[in-house]
């Protein structure tokens, strides 16, 4: 499948505001670590529940595990945005990209929606295929954006200023094969 077969990345009709968004993320700043994410839901008796799977997922994990909003984002913008979804949402983070950054190629088992609450013109998603990476930005406007995440992808935050993201996996899509090309198997970490 390749990106004119399938769009990788669109936007949705859920949206949020976004200063009060901005507000919660101000709010909640001081909690990034090393990882440079926050989980906004948790598993249930969770450790830590901030820094729960924040990376990758344990093979005994889904992500429909993480059904609790952890009490940081109880009646926020964020939780209302989450209440909003047609879909039943799964782990959800914070995920900062610091300046002059890039993920490593990848793909995931679900599909995830990014909402854009600090970006800028240089900082971009890309899926890759046939050989060929097409750049996807997503702008800081509000809305909520679906990306196929099972289909080879990274992140690169070309820019001089972090980059921070809401990411919200759906819990019922959980499709392993979907949108592994062999041909990048080899690039990408195991799940």
């Amino acid at each position: 499948m390749t990106e004119s077969e399938h769009p990788f990345l669109h936007r949705t009709s859920v949206t949020q505001d976004l200063e009060s968004v901005r507000q919660v993320i101000a709010d909640v700043h001081p909690l990034f670590g090393g990882d440079n994410a926050i989980s906004v839901t948790s598993r249930p008796n969770a450790d830590q529940p901030l820094h729960d799977q924040i990376g990758w997922l344990s093979e005994d994990v889904r992500e429909r595990d993480f059904r609790v909003i952890n009490p940081e984002f109880r009646g926020t913008a964020i939780e209302a945005l989450l209440n909003k979804l047609p879909f039943e949402f799964g782990r959800t983070r914070i995920m900062r990209m610091p300046k002059k950054s890039c993920l490593s190629i990848h793909w995931d088992t679900s599909l995830r929606y990014h909402y854009a609450v600090v970006t800028n013109p240089a900082c971009y998603l890309i899926c890759v295929d046939d050989n060929l990476g097409h750049f996807h930005h997503v702008p800081a406007d509000g809305f909520l954006y679906e990306m196929d995440a099972r289909r080879t992808h990274t992140a690169i935050n070309a820019s001089r200023e972090e980059r921070i993201h809401l990411v919200i996996c759906d819990a019922k899509d959980e499709g392993l094969t979907d949108g592994r090309p062999a041909e990048h198997a080899h690039l990408a970490m195991p799940r």
